[in-house]
C-alpha cells in the first residue's frame, strides 16, 4: 500500500464514525449560530473534529493514544518553503545539564523520594536528545544571523514531537527571521518530571557552546528565545526558572502560546470554557481518575485536612509528575513570587480556551516585577488557535510574535519597558483587559480546582 493510500486509509477510518458528529455540528452552526460570534462554519467543524478527537484520548489507555501521535509524526511534511535538518545534543550535555538540575532541586528540597523515581538514570536518557533545525529558504530583510528560537512543544508533557510542530517552527523562522532548534524532550509518564526540564536545559546548553564539529557557531544568549506552546510553553517558563536560579546567563526573552503554568486547575476558564476548547473536558485525567469533579467529592468529604496531606491521598492529578509536586515552580511556573532576574515574556492565549486564567494570574501576579510581561487575550479563541492558520487572529499573533523575537534579541529595539494586559479582536485592535477579568485569583491560586468553595460548585 502506497504512502497516500496509507494516509486516505487512516483518514476515513477516523473521519467515518464522525459523521454524525458532523453533521450535528452543522446543525447547530446554521440554527443556533455559532459557539463564537466570530467563528465561521469552517471553523466550527473544525473545531468538533478536534474536540472529539481529544475527548477520546481519555477513553483509551495513554500508550494507544501516544501510538496515534507517533503516526502524526510519520506523515508530518516540511513546508516547502523552510529548510528542516536533522540534529542531536550529545549526551554530555546532558551530563552538565544534570549538575544543574540537581543543584536547583536540592534548593527546593526536592529528592529522589519526593520525585519518585531516579531521574539520573533514566533509561530513556541513553540515546541522544533528537533535535531539528528550521529555516526559510529565502533569507529576506528579517532574517539576522545568530538569532535563535529554541521551541519546546506542546502536547501535555505526553504526546507530540519536533514533527507535529514544524508547522509551528516553520512560522516562526519566517516571520521572526530566525533560525529554529526544536527538541524531542522526554514524555511521561515513561519519564516524568524532571526530565523535559532536563533536556531543555540541555538544548540551550548546546546552543551556547555546541561542540567544535556543529554546523552553527557558539549562540549568544542575548540573542535566543525560548518558545513553546501549550505544556511547551509551560515547560518554557520552567526552562526559563532554571536557567535563572543555576545562574546561568539569560536568554533574551520567552514566547509562550496558550501556555499551561497551573497544573493544580485551579483557574475558572478551565471549567468555565470547556464548550468552546477542543481540550478534554477535565484535561488528561488518568482514564477519569481524576477528573476535577471524582477529585472534588473526596477533597469535600475530608473537610478540615491539610492541602498537602490531602494531595497526598488523592489519586494522581496528572501524568507529569506525582501530587506532591504540583506546587512546584518548575511543574507549576504560576506558583513563582519572584521574577527578579527573569528576562522579557509575551504570552499569548485565546479568550474562549480552558488555559485562558492562569495566563491572566499570572501577568496580574507579576504585574509590578520589572520583567516586563506582554499578555494578548485574543477574542474567541481556543487553545493554541495559531496552528489555525486560515484564521485572522492565528495569522495576527504568529507576526506579533515574530516581531517580539525581533524586538529582545541582538540588533533590535528591546522588550517594552512596562508590562501590558490587553484583549486583542479578530481584525488585530488592541484594547486593555478588564480589571474584573479573572479577579479572583489570588483566593484560588496554589489550591487543586481553586479549593473547596469552588470545588463544591462542580
Amino acid at each position: 500500500m502506497s504512502s497516500i493510500q496509507q494516509k486516505a486509509s487512516l483518514v476515513w477510518t477516523y473521519l467515518l464514525p464522525k459523521i454524525p458528529l458532523l453533521v450535528g455540528a452543522t446543525v447547530s452552526h446554521y440554527t443556533s449560530g455559532p459557539l463564537k460570534p466570530s467563528w465561521s462554519y469552517k471553523f466550527t467543524i473544525t473545531m468538533a473534529m478536534a474536540k472529539a478527537f481529544a475527548a477520546h484520548m481519555d477513553d483509551v489507555p495513554l500508550k494507544h493514544t501516544q501510538k496515534m501521535s507517533q503516526l502524526n509524526d510519520k506523515y508530518a511534511p516540511v513546508h516547502q518553503g523552510a529548510i528542516a535538518t536533522e540534529s542531536s545534543v550529545p549526551n554530555s550535555y546532558r551530563d552538565k545539564a544534570a549538575e544543574y538540575v540537581d543543584a536547583i532541586l536540592n534548593q527546593q528540597g526536592i529528592d529522589a523520594a519526593r520525585l519518585g523515581w531516579d531521574w539520573k538514570n533514566d533509561p530513556h536518557a541513553e540515546k541522544p536528545l533528537k533535535g531539528e533545525w528550521t529555516e526559510t529558504k529565502v533569507k529576506d530583510d528579517d532574517f539576522s544571523q545568530g538569532r535563535t528560537i529554541l521551541y519546546l512543544h506542546g502536547g501535555g508533557y505526553m504526546l507530540c514531537s519536533i514533527r507535529t510542530h514544524r508547522w509551528a517552527t516553520w512560522h516562526m523562522a519566517r516571520t521572526s527571521g530566525a533560525r529554529v532548534f526544536a527538541v524531542n524532550y522526554r514524555l511521561a509518564p515513561d519519564s516524568p518530571f524532571p526530565a523535559a526540564v532536563h533536556d531543555a536545559l540541555s538544548a540551550y546548553l548546546y546552543l551556547l557552546e555546541p561542540p567544535a564539529d556543529a554546523d552553527f557557531a557558539p549562540v549568544d544568549p542575548k540573542n535566543i528565545v525560548i518558545m513553546g506552546d501549550s505544556a511547551g510553553g509551560g515547560l518554557t517558563f520552567a526552562t526559563m526558572l532554571a536557567i535563572r536560579d543555576a545562574g546561568l546567563p539569560m536568554p533574551a526573552g520567552i514566547v509562550t502560546w496558550s501556555p499551561w503554568i497551573d497544573l493544580l486547575c485551579s483557574m475558572p476558564s478551565v471549567i468555565e470554557n470547556t464548550s468552546t476548547d477542543y481540550l478534554p473536558p477535565d484535561g488528561f485525567t488518568h482514564g477519569g481518575q481524576s477528573s476535577l469533579k471524582k477529585l472534588a467529592k473526596i477533597v469535600l468529604a475530608a473537610d478540615g485536612v491539610d492541602d498537602d496531606t490531602l494531595l497526598q491521598s488523592l489519586p494522581e492529578v496528572q501524568h507529569y509528575t506525582n501530587n506532591r509536586l504540583l506546587h512546584c515552580k518548575y511543574v507549576s511556573p504560576l506558583l513563582e513570587d519572584n521574577l527578579e532576574g527573569a528576562c522579557p515574556i509575551m504570552m499569548i492565549a485565546g479568550d474562549a480556551e480552558m488555559l485562558r486564567d492562569e495566563a491572566i494570574a499570572f501577568a496580574r501576579k507579576h504585574v509590578d516585577a520589572a520583567t516586563p510581561i506582554q499578555l494578548s487575550i485574543y477574542d474567541d479563541m481556543p487553545h493554541v488557535f495559531q496552528m489555525f492558520g486560515f484564521l485572522p487572529s492565528a495569522r495576527h499573533s504568529l507576526r506579533a510574535s515574530g516581531d517580539f523575537v525581533k524586538r529582545v534579541t541582538i540588533g533590535g529595539l528591546g522588550a517594552e519597558n512596562t508590562t501590558s494586559l490587553e484583549r486583542v479582536n479578530v481584525d488585530g485592535e488592541r484594547r486593555p483587559l478588564e480589571d474584573e477579568a479573572n479577579a479572583d485569583w489570588r483566593e484560588r491560586i496554589g489550591k487543586l480546582g481553586g479549593g473547596p468553595k469552588y470545588l463544591a460548585k462542580l
